[in-house]
């Protein structure tokens, strides 16, 4: 785990995109390859925390007398909940997650805490507060995700900019042949 965590604050570190004219085409592509796996896994826990808000806002809905059925009836419905895909990406973007990566740490508060969060085994007993509390855990953590990940994307964006210039300069050059 702690890899991981010095993987996402390198990308993110400023110095990161420092002394890139001295990188050659392939290390300028590893650089962004790097970057778009730390934007892929903030993405990827962003949509779990997405499905854990929508599961407690199911909860929620059930207590006011909104829905009749039980969570286990609605998961299914829940959990594709075509709202909740739309908010979660950018129509067109596609991530595929092979592994599960290892927690990343956001700011202060680290994300497994969250999202080991104990009253999703319990909605049923939580209290009003509980449910409260973990919904608005899991908001803070969206936000403070969603800023490394604008962070991550205008890396990445910066990287494909300086690699297509690269690329265009290579493939115009005069003839090394």
């Amino acid at each position: 785990m702690q890899q991981h965590r010095r993987r996402l604050d390198r990308v993110l570190d400023p110095e990161y995109l420092e002394g890139l004219d001295d990188l050659s085409l392939d290390e300028l592509r590893e650089h962004r390859s790097t970057a778009v796996e730390v934007e892929n896994e903030l993405s990827y826990y962003r949509r779990l925390l997405y499905g854990r808000m929508d599961l407690v806002k199911f909860e929620q809905r059930r207590r006011a007398g909104e829905e009749d059925r039980s969570l286990i009836e609605s998961l299914v419905d829940i959990l594709t909940d075509p709202e909740r895909q739309d908010r979660t990406e950018p129509r067109g973007t596609r991530h595929i997650v092979t592994d599960l990566p290892p927690l990343p740490e956001i700011g202060k508060r680290d994300i497994d805490e969250v999202m080991g969060d104990g009253v999703l085994t319990r909605l049923d007993d939580a209290t009003e507060e509980e449910l409260q509390a973990s919904l608005d855990g899991f908001e803070k953590m969206v936000g403070e995700i969603n800023t490394q990940r604008l962070e991550a994307q205008r890396v990445i964006d910066t990287l494909s900019d300086l690699i297509a210039e690269r690329f265009k300069a290579e493939v115009s050059a005069p003839g090394d042949d």
